[in-house]
């Protein structure tokens, strides 16, 4: 489906969410993460989610009405307990609190426990750009990627985003799994009936695998091979026991057990540029270092070089202006 406005289906999904129990203040979250995750190409984050959003919430895994408890409290730190809450509106409220603090005090962090997918990491990394701020959010995840040199699964795809705001142009905006491929794209290469690439996933036996249903049965790799698994590694550490959250192999996978809370963790952090001088100065040199490598010239079969986000900010204009355009997995899950 084609040409449908933004907000006119981030309304339905709302509705959709608060039919099925969820306050709107939990709901809105959730449904501005759907959306602008199908506004900006990125289908495995968007709404295809729905459905197991809905199942968790009718089985009490996720409490649709759940609120965070702030468990600890300081000028630049403060912990909140997401009392197995959605992910999103949990998320959402650590981000705004780190930028409430951070330009106070110049930088700030908030972490998250009992928590659980949160969707798309760039919506709460632009929550901090947006306001002039630089963002950082990590998350783990339930384990599906093998360590560099294993076969077996261990760590989540734990996403890392980072967002550093511009002054004309597009804010730089990294949104990456720190596995090969998002799991998501897994699931929507099955769905298609499509193959994919051999370095995103082994099989159950550890063998290199171009078949969505064996890479599902076996475990995802990470990206760049040692360095991936090691900056996974190191996101679990800081997501998990940092927080009080669980790790990898004890969150409860997203969809084979959606009866029990995953118990997830996350990290968000804002830095105010401000602290080290002139902020619009700043912003001006993001500027000037964008159109810099913007004009490199591309390598062979490369159109022109992009920066990190820069596609996706395109694909969201359009969608601005022409409407969303979903798959027919999306528009099944809406009811479209």
């Amino acid at each position: 489906m084609q040409g449908i406005p933004a907000q006119q289906l981030r309304e339905r999904v709302e509705q959709i969410l608060i039919n099925r129990g969820f306050t709107p203040e939990n709901a809105l979250p959730i449904a501005e993460s759907l959306v602008l995750a199908e506004m900006r190409g990125v289908a495995s984050h968007g709404l295809i989610r729905l459905p197991i959003y809905l199942e968790r919430a009718r089985l009490g895994s996720v409490k649709p009405q759940a609120r965070p408890v702030l468990l600890a409290d300081y000028p630049a730190l403060a912990l909140l307990d997401a009392q197995d809450g959605h992910g999103i509106p949990s998320g959402l409220q650590a981000m705004e609190l780190a930028i409430e603090k951070a330009q106070k005090v110049g930088l700030a962090a908030v972490g998250v426990r009992r928590s659980s997918h949160f969707g798309l990491a760039w919506y709460f990394v632009r929550s901090a750009v947006e306001k002039g701020l630089i963002g950082v959010v990590l998350s783990n995840a339930d384990a599906l990627v093998a360590p560099w040199g294993a076969r077996s699964r261990f760590l989540g795809t734990n996403p890392l985003a980072v967002g550093i705001p511009a002054k004309e142009e597009p804010p730089i905006a990294l949104d990456m799994a720190t596995s090969e491929a998002a799991h998501g794209k897994i699931l929507l290469a099955k769905s298609s009936g499509k193959t994919i690439p051999l370095n995103w996933a082994l099989d159950a036996e550890g063998r290199p695998t171009d078949d969505p249903d064996r890479a599902l049965a076996g475990a995802l790799l990470p990206f760049g091979g040692p360095k991936g698994s090691a900056i996974s590694l190191l996101i679990d550490l800081l997501c998990g026991p940092l927080v009080g959250a669980l790790i990898g192999p004890e969150i409860a996978p997203l969809y084979t057990e959606p009866e029990r809370p995953q118990g997830l963790g996350h990290f968000f952090m804002a830095l105010n540029p401000a602290v080290f001088g002139d902020a619009e100065q700043f912003r001006k040199q993001v500027d000037a270092y964008i159109r810099r490598v913007r004009a490199l010239p591309p390598a062979e079969n490369v159109d022109r070089v992009m920066l990190p986000g820069e596609r996706e900010w395109h694909l969201e204009q359009k969608a601005l202006r022409e409407g969303v355009s979903l798959s027919p997995e999306a528009a099944q899950a809406v009811g479209l």
